[in-house]
């Protein structure tokens, strides 16, 4: 079985399957989320976690200062 494909024949094919891989890996990760979440409520309502029980591993909205930062940079006189 000879191969008879130019290289650019083979970087097409190749880029293909590539976007195809890459279609079917986000499929799989919105499935798993799903089922992982479905998991994680689950597991809420079994042991009756509350946010503060969970505080270490949910992640925060920061509030962001309303002051402005200093610069580092030198006033000239």
């Amino acid at each position: 079985m000879t191969d008879n494909k130019t290289a650019s024949e083979q970087l097409a094919e190749a880029i293909a399957q590539m976007e195809k891989s890459a279609a079917l890996v986000e499929q799989l990760k919105e499935q798993t989320r799903a089922e992982d979440l479905e998991t994680v409520k689950r597991l809420v309502a079994t042991h009756g976690f509350t946010q503060t029980d969970l505080r270490s591993v949910l992640k925060t909205k920061s509030t962001r200062s309303t002051t402005p930062r200093k610069s580092t940079r030198r006033k000239t006189k």
